[in-house]
């Protein structure tokens, strides 16, 4: 499996270590993004926010080979290729300020919007708004789904169902203290993590979905560790962009 994550020099993290097994029926907006070589193998997750958009993180986009990805919808095990619907990718928006790796690298706005050649036949995920702050009170459950790593080790290639985990919100003190206050700002970011740690998003769930009360508040983004209580998950805000989202996925 190729998880694409930046950000950390350590294990990065990005199925989710620590969850459980999801049904797709009940969250049919989580979509898989792979090479259209192999769908069966995800790179990365993204969300369905418009019949024919998905929202994830920058960092899982390749401007060069973005006519190689595919978008796989409503398949909650990847290896049954029976199931489900894939699609094209037309068109994808990456936020201008995105900066993953080298100088400068932050987990501010890594985000991306994917146009795809044909609408997918499934529900899609309203965005949270800056009007519903209450969703990033610190204490509160976040969901978050993916297909990535559920062991940890960087090199397992080992591609689970569809899982997913409830992980708190942390509070922005943790983050900013493991990554700095330029990696980690706090007015676009979210930290997310257990003060025990061992419950987390991992390498391939990379710009899945964070949910709560019905609302993508979230972007997986990245962090230092699957595990780590000091190095805790950092996702992208969606509401901070709220305007600059809804817009896109009007289109």
């Amino acid at each position: 499996m190729a998880g694409v994550l930046a950000l950390s020099s350590t294990s990065p993290a990005a199925a989710v270590v620590g969850g459980d097994r999801a049904e797709i029926r009940k969250y049919p907006w989580t979509v898989a993004l792979a090479s259209s070589q192999d769908v069966k193998n995800p790179d990365c997750a993204g969300t369905l926010v418009a019949p024919r958009k998905v929202l994830t993180a920058s960092h899982c986009v390749n401007p060069a080979t973005v006519d190689l990805m595919r978008v796989v919808g409503g398949r909650e095990n990847l290896r049954d290729t029976a199931k489900g619907t894939v699609r094209k990718i037309v068109q994808a928006w990456i936020h201008p300020k995105a900066r993953t790796e080298g100088p400068g690298a932050t987990y501010a706005h890594d985000i991306a919007v994917l146009t795809l050649n044909a609408p997918m036949p499934y529900r899609t995920l309203p965005l949270a708004t800056p009007a519903q702050p209450s969703l990033y009170e610190e204490g509160t459950p976040n969901r978050v789904l993916g297909w990535g790593s559920t062991t940890g080790r960087e090199n397992d290639d080992r591609v689970p169902p569809l899982q997913t985990a409830l992980i708190p919100n942390r509070g922005d003190k943790q983050c900013v203290t493991a990554y700095g206050s330029r990696r980690y700002d706090k007015r676009y970011t979210m930290c997310l993590g257990y003060p025990a740690g061992g419950v987390s998003a991992c390498q391939g769930d990379s710009g899945g979905p964070v949910v709560v009360k019905g609302r993508l508040v979230g972007v997986v983004s990245g962090g230092g560790s699957c595990r780590s209580r000091l190095y805790p998950g950092v996702a992208v805000k969606v509401a901070a962009y709220y305007p600059l989202l809804k817009n896109l996925t009007a289109r």
